[in-house]
């Protein structure tokens, strides 16, 4: 599997962008790493299934955390609570909060399966709070749209702030 990429360019933008989509699946997590060292991004977008997060929590937040680990610092980074249009998705506001709910847990059991200090490799404190990540380089912020229905307003607004 590789990686895909497109150039986009919309009114918005003012200019053509790179898109680099990187699968979210943990065994192709190389990918990813590979892409950030080969292109530093200008900016990262996590795209989380909104109507489908509570049956897939401890994955998604696996997945989030693995991710932000990995992040080049200073990055940006927009959690887009996609699928936002149909009836079961979450408010973006409860995603977070479950969000960090598992991440704490992830972390409280990665820390105490770890033995020795220098091998953890932590980010924010316990409990987790995407907040404090701002004081690690690591600039947070969410939204919510829907790809398949083209509700990517807040995702181009976000983009071009990053791109001027």
């Amino acid at each position: 599997m590789t990686i895909n990429s497109s150039r986009l360019t919309h009114p918005s933008l003012g200019k053509q962008i790179t898109i680099i989509d990187c699968p979210g699946h943990p065994r192709l997590a190389h990918l990813l790493q590979q892409s950030l060292t080969t292109q530093p991004p200008h900016g990262v977008l996590l795209l989380l299934d909104a109507a489908n997060l509570k049956q897939n929590l401890h994955e998604m937040a696996n997945n989030v955390y693995s991710t932000l680990l990995m992040l080049p610092r200073p990055c940006h980074v927009l959690v887009v609570a996609n699928k936002s249009d149909l009836f079961t998705a979450l408010p973006v506001a409860k995603i977070r909060e479950l969000l960090e709910e598992a991440i704490s847990s992830l972390k409280k059991t990665r820390d105490e399966a770890v033995v020795d200090e220098d091998e953890r490799s932590t980010l924010g404190g316990i409990p987790f709070n995407f907040d404090e990540l701002e004081n690690e380089g690591i600039d947070v912020e969410w939204t919510r749209g829907s790809t398949e229905s083209r509700e990517v307003a807040g995702i181009l607004e976000w983009i071009s702030g990053r791109i001027s």
